[in-house]
């Protein structure tokens, strides 16, 4: 599954006089992606007055004793690592700040000429012995696309502020498969299950889900079994959960014989700032019950790419009582967890309660 992102104007600011140039950017000179490297590959129409673009904060201090920082990225990438950014007319070094700043266009197909700017989900601004922290890149984010007249991002010529809000939904992609699981997504998904004891499974999406799950079940066959699904509810999971819907209990019902005691549960989850966090469905071995949540199922939201998954896992660790021989609990989504914790559960807290109470934790992964 994929994403959409839709930029919105919020304001414009000439941030210094710049003559007669050009130094405005539209919502019609934008186009902004998700990939499966992670983070958003910004395009900006190159107009002949526009040398270079620097990505910077979207407010200044009133008082005008703050400096607005530019952005930059955590670590070197291929996008923009090797650019050139100037200052007070001198060469910053890229070894350790990688400014996201563009002076050398591409070609796009619908903007032509256009400059690429790669945003991580985290960025970064101002320094050690200054003002100075991170911003997580989430819906509702705002973005200042400073373009000036000289490249670089050389103030010693024209430049203007471009203010924006970052605006997401959620689409199916089109494409194959394989081509679309997450980078993010596989690291801490194969993170997740290396540190539970279990494995990691790749579904190539709602024509093989269900039968992942059952290759996962068939290997405790003959026990006494605890087994609690986490599943993503948010838009980009449309198609695989009602899948779930109409598959998981017939599925299960031609398997039950194969276990000497068998319940199952559920954790829903999505986001902060969603419908809901998480939605916890007790144990039962009652099948048409269990139809009854599966068919209640509201898959919605999801305006960011990070989904709440640890938060998820440690609700299926610590709000359900484990008795059985076998203590299984299954992550399946598309998204990976929050790079930064949002709240108080962290991936440490995950594992303590997961290990203390002997489950396994296997992970499906979705392509996006």
């Amino acid at each position: 599954m994929a994403h959409r992102f839709i930029f919105c104007l919020f304001v414009v600011i000439l941030a210094r006089p710049a003559a007669a140039q050009d130094l405005g950017i539209g919502a019609g000179d934008l186009r902004i992606e998700q990939r499966v490297d992670g983070g958003f590959h910004l395009f900006i129409r190159k107009k002949p007055d526009i040398s270079s673009v620097l990505l910077v904060e979207s407010t200044k201090d009133p008082r005008m004793r703050e400096d607005n920082y530019a952005y930059r990225a955590g670590r070197r990438n291929e996008v923009n690592g090797d650019e050139i950014r100037i200052l007070n007319g001198a060469r910053l070094p890229n070894d350790r700040y990688w400014s996201i700043i563009d002076s050398t266009p591409e070609r796009h197909p619908e903007l032509g000429e256009a400059f690429h700017l790669y945003i991580p989900y985290l960025i970064y601004y101002g320094y050690e012995d200054t003002r100075h922290g991170e911003v997580y890149v989430v819906d509702g984010t705002y973005f200042n696309l400073r373009a000036f007249n000289l490249p670089y991002g050389d103030y010693r010529g024209p430049f203007r502020d471009n203010p924006y809000v970052l605006r997401v939904t959620q689409k199916p992609l089109e494409g194959r498969p394989e081509d679309n699981y997450m980078d993010d997504t596989v690291d801490a998904f194969t993170d997740i299950a290396r540190s539970g004891g279990g494995d990691l499974v790749y579904s190539s999406g709602p024509e093989d889900l269900v039968e992942k799950i059952r290759e996962l079940l068939d290997r405790e066959k003959g026990k006494d079994v605890d087994i609690v699904l986490c599943l993503d509810t948010t838009s980009s999971m449309r198609d695989d959960i009602d899948k779930v819907r109409r598959a998981l209990i017939p599925m299960l019902e031609g398997t039950i014989a194969e276990f000497t005691a068998f319940r199952i549960g559920v954790v829903l989850y999505k986001d902060y700032y969603e419908e809901y966090l998480n939605r916890v469905v007790p144990f039962t071995a009652d099948f048409a019950s269990f139809q009854r949540t599966l068919n209640g199922i509201r898959v919605g939201g999801g305006r960011d790419i990070p989904e709440a998954v640890y938060e998820a896992l440690y609700e299926g660790a610590v709000k359900f009582p484990w008795s059985a021989e076998s203590r299984i609990m299954i992550l399946v989504g598309d998204a990976p967890p929050h790079a930064r914790p949002r709240a108080k559960i962290s991936k440490a807290m995950v594992d303590e309660e997961v290990a203390a109470r002997g489950i396994k934790v296997n992970a499906i992964i979705l392509p996006q």
